[in-house]
């Protein structure tokens, strides 16, 4: 078993409106940072996560990658895959320790779930075009849900249900906004699409402009773009999520993984690039509400900001694909493109001078 475990002790200037040199105080934060590899059964490459509790966990990836624990990670068990173990799941959305949907990206482009711990899997949706690829799943409550797929005959990609993906229906084009010729969502960790404490879905693309499409129900949709400035086709937020009232997307270009790049931030009704960048290509953003902090992750490594994006901290140079906070603690579930598995625990102590 790998374990890594290190401090690291941050200096913030905490100064008065009016400040003077003899008015500075400076707070000492001490970082402890536990990563913990745990037993992996499979070796290919993992990008879906969906954390119920501190027990119940799903993974899911390439070569009909399915995992489960019901114990925290102490053991994983691997799933068998619906009809072929060539399909590549690349998000999966659990509703219980039984009952679950996993999405296929490329082609066949499918939706399975299963209501019996993987036993058994109904196919609740297909798409057989060739250019068909699901990037996201996210549910707002335990019946209303969305997939982002690539655009397809010339229009975006947004399925929705309300029975808890029992079935699917296309959005139309005319609830939709008029695609641009290069843009799409990402599957890098399936975490391309946040929804606030109000519900509100936001979904984050790239291409030739970096929109963000938002709705109140899932159905009507609007785009807005943000100020973060294309530099190519693969650039983008790759990854979008919600936390202490904001909401922050990260991604940059993965051809280019040592970028560093500003995320963007969504806070009163306005998206604004974040006034600290992070340090590289970043796949996946979490926040801890136990913890008051974000991480983020991607090929070189992982960066955590303490104050909502205005400064990033390199805390490892884990090379990993997904990250999900476990609720209400400082622990979250990481996994990589070789199958492995960690948990990253992270304690934060402030002292005043």
């Amino acid at each position: 078993m790998k374990y890594f475990y290190f401090c690291i002790i941050i200096l913030i200037a905490a100064c008065q409106s009016a400040p003077l040199p003899q008015q500075e105080k400076k707070n000492e934060i001490n970082l402890e940072i536990d990563i913990t590899s745990q037993v992996s059964p499979v070796n290919t490459s993992i990008r879906g996560i969906s954390i119920l509790d501190s027990n119940i966990i799903w993974l899911s990836g390439a070569k009909g990658t399915i995992l489960r624990t019901s114990n925290g990670g102490v053991s994983w068990e691997k799933l068998n895959p619906p009809d072929q173990d060539s399909l590549d799941f690349r998000d999966v959305e659990a509703f219980s320790e039984n009952s679950a949907l996993i999405t296929s990206a490329g082609y066949p482009s499918r939706v399975y779930k299963t209501i019996d711990g993987g036993i058994s899997w109904s196919l609740v949706h297909e798409n057989l075009d060739s250019a068909a690829f699901m990037n996201s799943i996210a549910f707002k409550n335990q019946n209303e849900g969305i997939i982002l797929g690539d655009q397809l005959g010339g229009r975006h990609l947004i399925l929705k249900t309300n029975d808890q993906g029992e079935t699917w229906t296309r959005i139309d084009s005319n609830s939709l906004p008029k695609p641009l010729k290069i843009e799409n969502g990402f599957a890098a960790s399936g975490s391309c699409i946040a929804i606030d404490g109000a519900g509100n879905y936001f979904i984050g693309l790239g291409g030739e402009a970096i929109r963000v499409f938002s709705s109140k129900d899932g159905e009507n949709w609007q785009a807005t773009t943000t100020p973060m400035n294309s530099k190519s086709s693969s650039f983008g937020v790759y990854s979008i999520a919600h936390g202490n009232g904001i909401t922050i997307g990260v991604g940059g270009d993965y051809l280019t993984p040592d970028s560093s790049h500003f995320g963007i931030l969504y806070d009163s009704n306005e998206w604004q690039l974040t006034k600290g960048a992070v340090n590289g290509y970043r796949s996946v953003i979490d926040y801890s509400d136990k913890g008051k902090f974000w991480v983020c992750g991607g090929t070189n490594g992982l960066d955590l900001s303490l104050d909502d994006g205005e400064t990033w901290k390199t805390i490892s140079v884990e090379n990993i694909n997904t990250l999900q906070f476990i609720p209400n603690s400082n622990s979250a579930i990481t996994a990589t493109a070789k199958g492995e598995i960690f948990l990253l625990s992270i304690k934060t102590r402030f002292k005043k001078d």
